[in-house]
């Protein structure tokens, strides 16, 4: 019977142990087709600024157009018949966007959404247009975010300078690929890549400040930034403690300082009034009667 129970354990635990590498083994590998499909960070690289592409009303637009040397600009690789990861991004973006506050689309940045695709038409993209830009609320003009179409070279030139690398399904005529918002600079230069679908109103306002390097936002956002840095994992921005912390100390500091400065003052000496003096030669004798 020991025997017997001894037995049963050593089987239950091997099975345990090859169910643990098998799944293991599967939650690690990579299928062949989706090993192609990755976006590689690359971020201080600057944006090829002579690639020209179509917007939604057919005029060319330059990559070095994008950014004007004042305000930041938010970029995204989709295309129009995308069964679903490319809504459910530029989505997310809209309603993100819709509720952030204190930046306005087409005044303080910009959006610029180029289609992978190289068969999309000009139609396609103003189609796409209407539909997001009235997800907006009004302070948000139309004429920031752009949605633009190019031949296949232009495409795989954009890809992969902000490493966006994707393939086409011919059996099921669509494009595989991953998803992200690239934060790029006034000047051209990425900044940052939120991997997200969902955007958070606060994630997006931190990050085009932060893209902006100081040309939008306000003093204090500018401090509260400082504040703060991006989360990669939790995809948006979470309080810096040491920063919090030395700030505080700081501010600790400056105060005691105010407090105990009137003291370091020496304080003048009040001059007491002289009292009047009175000589012997000026009082009288007494007089006897």
């Amino acid at each position: 019977m020991y025997r017997f129970a001894t037995f049963l354990i050593l089987l239950l635990c091997s099975i345990v142990a090859v169910e643990s590498k098998v799944r293991g083994q599967l939650l690690t590998a990579v299928p062949e087709r989706a090993k192609d499909i990755r976006i590689d960070e690359k971020r201080g690289e600057i944006l090829p600024g002579k690639l020209t592409f179509l917007n939604e009303r057919g005029e060319p637009k330059s990559v070095g157009s994008f950014g004007d040397g004042k305000r930041p600009f938010l970029l995204t690789l989709n295309y129009s018949n995308c069964p679903g990861l490319c809504t459910a991004q530029l989505n997310g973006l809209a309603e993100g966007l819709a509720g952030m506050r204190g930046l306005e689309l087409g005044k303080d940045f910009n959006v610029f959404s180029i289609s992978i695709d190289p068969r999309e038409t000009q139609d396609k993209m103003a189609a796409m247009k209407d539909k997001y830009v009235a997800m907006l609320p009004k302070q948000h003009k139309a004429s920031g975010w752009s949605f633009l179409h190019g031949d296949r070279d232009s495409i795989a030139q954009i890809a992969d300078a902000v490493g966006f690398r994707y393939t086409y399904d011919a059996a099921n005529d669509r494009y595989n690929h991953a998803s992200a918002a690239i934060l790029v600079t006034p000047d051209g230069k990425i900044s940052r890549y939120l991997f997200e679908i969902g955007f958070k109103p606060e994630t997006l306002r931190f990050g085009l400040i932060e893209a902006s390097e100081g040309r939008i936002g306000s003093m204090a956002d500018q401090i509260l930034l400082s504040c703060f840095h991006y989360n990669p994992e939790e995809g948006s921005y979470a309080a810096d403690a040491r920063k919090l912390l030395s700030y505080a100390a700081a501010a600790f500091v400056i105060v005691g300082l105010a407090i105990s400065v009137p003291f370091w003052i020496p304080r003048k000496k009040i001059a007491k009034p002289s009292q009047p003096t009175v000589s012997a030669s000026s009082v009288s004798p007494p007089r006897i009667l």
